[in-house]
């Protein structure tokens, strides 16, 4: 309630978070959601708001102290933190271990840069480009990460900083900084997965049943009562934390047949919950969704590919995750610790024992700061990016071939990759 409280100051028509307020809809008496808006940015473009939501099983307080923190993450990620930067190209900086090394950025196929609808560029290392300071999560150093890595709404955007795909993976806000930093990171390693099950079609097994918390049991049973059946996969990576991938499919929908949502956490059931938690509020909007996306060159928001491959004549692309799923053989999935501190050190040594490299980028604002409460942005270019643009999927990416063979799935070249484009909002 404390917490609440102090976050409450960010809300007002002026604030930081402009509106918040209940939202109700399809969903079980027992899952409470807040929906709101992110204040006016100092270089608002003009766009449309930016929307922020929170859900919760607990109390309602918990749904709005969520939505509210959600709308905090997005403003600091705006291009409005005026941070020291330095402009120098990948060239100048290729031998030196301030700078997170160029060779590590993720990189779309040459099939993807030929084609016009693929909105990145490759990395040009004779270029100069902006970078904003962060701290390496294992030697402590301060490192130089790429602008438009630091923030997703980098301002005046060059087209040599036109590399990096725009998406809030990585952003996350707590009044602990190292609880901020944990989850932040968890997002990363969730969307590695999100990327590598799609891409490379990952024939998941079910999660063990001790991952069903009381709670997620309740809210499967209340959606199967409604003709939505439930699949948890077990999505766990070569980095051992765990991590869930959730399917909901609806046989009688012809326009919300089938959505996807993910998590990972510090334990299987706290990743079931979310990812449950994510893919029903994922179908409830797509259900109430008016947006008709013809293909995949429609494709721009956040929400036109659920929308796409939502509908049930795409039912069969999700095949690969159903067919045979209850004979593949479930693990029961070690915790990472408790305390945030020792967790965040366990998934550091394991990117490192990888040869990957995490930076914390701080995005505290002075509105937030007031609040108590510290922004970061994990930022780890070795791992799989997930990418909403079907025309940016970043296929030369090393990660994409050798982490599902090292799993022990094996990998498909890139002409064998999942042609359809990426379900998860």
């Amino acid at each position: 309630m404390e917490v609440l409280e102090s976050l409450e100051r960010l809300v007002s028509p002026f604030g930081v978070v402009s509106a918040v307020k209940s939202s109700v809809g399809w969903s079980p008496e027992s899952l409470h959601g807040f929906a709101g808006t992110v204040g006016v940015l100092p270089e608002d473009r003009g766009d449309s708001p930016v929307a922020c939501a929170g859900r919760s099983l607990l109390s309602p307080d918990d749904a709005r102290l969520k939505a509210i923190a959600e709308g905090a993450e997005r403003y600091a990620a705006a291009d409005i933190l005026g941070e020291e930067r330095v402009r120098r190209s990948g060239d100048d900086v290729r031998d030196d271990q301030d700078f997170l090394e160029p060779w590590r950025y993720p990189a779309c196929s040459p099939s993807e840069y030929g084609d016009p609808r693929c909105p990145l560029r490759p990395f040009d290392g004779a270029q100069p480009i902006r970078w904003s300071p962060g701290v390496d999560m294992r030697s402590g150093r301060k490192t130089w990460v790429p602008s438009t890595m630091a923030t997703y709404q980098l301002g005046d955007k060059t087209e040599s900083e036109r590399f990096s795909y725009d998406i809030s993976t990585g952003f996350a806000v707590h009044t602990r900084p190292d609880e901020a930093a944990l989850r932040g990171l968890l997002e990363v390693v969730e969307r590695d997965m999100v990327s590598l099950v799609w891409l490379q079609r990952l024939r998941l097994p079910l999660v063990d049943d001790d991952a069903r918390s009381e709670s997620v049991v309740g809210l499967i049973a209340w959606l199967r009562q409604r003709f939505v059946e439930t699949y948890l996969f077990d999505a766990t990576s070569d980095l051992n934390v765990p991590t869930v991938y959730c399917l909901l499919t609806s046989e009688y929908d012809d326009r919300c047949s089938q959505v996807v949502g993910a998590a990972a956490g510090r334990r299987m059931c706290d990743a079931a919950e979310k990812a449950v938690l994510e893919a029903v509020s994922i179908m409830r909007i797509v259900r109430e969704r008016r947006k008709a996306v013809a293909g995949p060159e429609d494709i721009g928001d956040v929400l036109d590919g659920a929308s796409y491959m939502g509908e049930r004549t795409r039912s069969g692309a999700f095949d690969f995750l159903t067919e045979g799923a209850e004979k593949r053989r479930r693990r029961c999935r070690e915790p990472l610790p408790e305390s945030a501190t020792a967790a965040l050190k366990t998934v550091v040594d394991r990117l490192h024992r990888l040869g990957y490299r995490a930076v914390r980028v701080d995005r505290t604002v002075k509105e937030l700061r007031e609040a108590g409460l510290t922004a970061v942005n994990m930022v780890v270019p070795d791992l799989q990016p997930m990418s909403l643009d079907p025309f940016a999927q970043f296929k030369a990416h090393p990660r994409l071939y050798e982490a599902p063979a090292r799993m022990g799935y094996g990998a498909h070249g890139e002409e064998e990759l999942n042609p359809w484009p990426q379900p998860f909002a």
